[in-house]
């Protein structure tokens, strides 16, 4: 067992060494589904699409969604200067953002997923490792049918927003900030 001051040198010495990691996509594509998750959120039309549905065809997750939702909420001033600085998104952006991000992974800019991963499989009384694909390299971009109004590109405009989108994030703030009613499962 190291002693104390032996473990605090080490300590010091990576601390010396650490830096950040580097990010998993390009900023191209995360403002682009920023700029998409934004619009999804403040779509109040028919058929709006679930988290999950919409973190599947961004390739995200949708707690990565959620937490930009949250963030939204939490910081109307960063989402109103993205609001402004940028035009509506659509996949065609995404397309190509990602296209970025493979480009610039491919030079090492970016972090990469392992593809395959070792584990060790109990067959019978032997235990034996194997290689297995991982997630990652086993899902495909799945591109929707039918785009939405909101992922088209083109400004959509609520009954509430006739025309000015930062008139959009304050609506969706007070919206998300209402006390929802709590259904009771004994009434």
């Amino acid at each position: 067992m190291p002693s104390l001051e032996a473990s605090l040198r080490n300590l010091a010495k990576a601390r010396t060494k650490w830096r950040p990691p580097r990010p998993w996509r390009s900023a191209q594509e995360t403002r682009v589904i920023k700029r998409l998750v934004w619009q999804w959120f403040t779509y109040h039309g028919p058929s709006k699409w679930s988290a999950r549905a919409l973190g599947r065809r961004l390739a995200v997750s949708h707690t990565y969604v959620q937490r930009r939702l949250h963030e939204f909420v939490a910081e109307p001033d960063k989402i109103e200067r993205l609001v402004r600085s940028s035009h509506p998104a659509s996949f065609e952006q995404l397309k190509l953002a990602q296209e970025e991000t493979r480009k610039q992974k491919e030079r090492g800019w970016l972090r990469v997923q392992p593809r395959w991963r070792w584990v060790r499989v109990k067959i019978g009384d032997r235990e034996v490792r194997t290689v297995v694909p991982t997630k990652i390299s086993t899902r495909a971009l799945r591109v929707p049918q039918g785009v939405p109004i909101w992922a088209t590109g083109v400004p959509y405009y609520s009954a509430e927003n006739p025309c000015d989108p930062l008139v959009a994030v304050r609506y969706a703030i007070q919206h998300r900030l209402e006390p929802r009613k709590r259904r009771c499962p004994n009434r």
